[in-house]
């Protein structure tokens, strides 16, 4: 008796294997995305997949010129900037190619806008501060140093091509307030 509900057993599990199917390679679900900052040049590209594959992207300008290509191998997912800091403005489709097929994804460079920082850091030495400055145009830009009377003690004219940095030395001064004004006006204000 144990003999045939063995075998009952076995023809259940061999119908039920050949009633289900085995299961076959699927095709990966790829999801894609593009961002990007309003004013960068940097564009960053999202992938994921369900599947690891190799993934071949293009980017080619409105006329469909191939500007860059490169592929990436057997992955499922992975961030990657691109820098269209040299091309010129105007309309790119940037083009996945996967085992799941293409997918494209149209994107507009626009002007970079000219971005400009200025820090002040108290330094461990007693009374002396870095200033630095960054510019993506060359411009000019004016130190001033006030007293705690509001009178201007120091003034310095600076020419900042690229980055600029400058070490002050303010011992002598228990408060003050020092300004950086740039060719549009004011741009940073510190009061110590």
């Amino acid at each position: 008796m144990k003999k045939i509900s063995f075998a009952l057993v076995g023809v259940l599990f061999s119908t039920l294997v050949f009633a289900n199917g085995t299961d076959e390679p699927s095709i990966a679900k790829a999801s894609v995305a593009v961002s990007n900052s309003a004013g960068s040049s940097l564009f960053k590209v999202f992938y994921q997949a369900d599947l690891k594959s190799d993934v071949k992207i293009s980017i080619l300008d409105k006329s469909g010129n191939l500007i860059f290509t490169e592929k990436i191998k057997s992955t499922d997912g992975f961030v990657r900037p691109y820098n269209f800091e040299k091309l010129s403005w105007g309309e790119y489709e940037i083009v996945f190619e996967t085992n799941d097929g293409k997918k494209s994804q149209l994107v507009t460079f626009q002007g970079v806008k000219i971005e400009k920082y200025v820090t002040i850091t108290k330094l461990a030495e007693e009374g002396k501060y870095l200033l630095t400055a960054r510019s993506k145009e060359i411009d000019n830009i004016n130190v001033n140093i006030f007293n705690q009377n509001n009178e201007l003690v120091f003034s310095e004219d600076k020419k900042v091509d690229g980055e600029f940095a400058q070490v002050l030395n303010l011992k002598k001064l228990k408060t003050f307030t020092i300004e950086v004004t740039d060719s549009e006006g004011l741009l940073k204000s510190y009061r110590y």
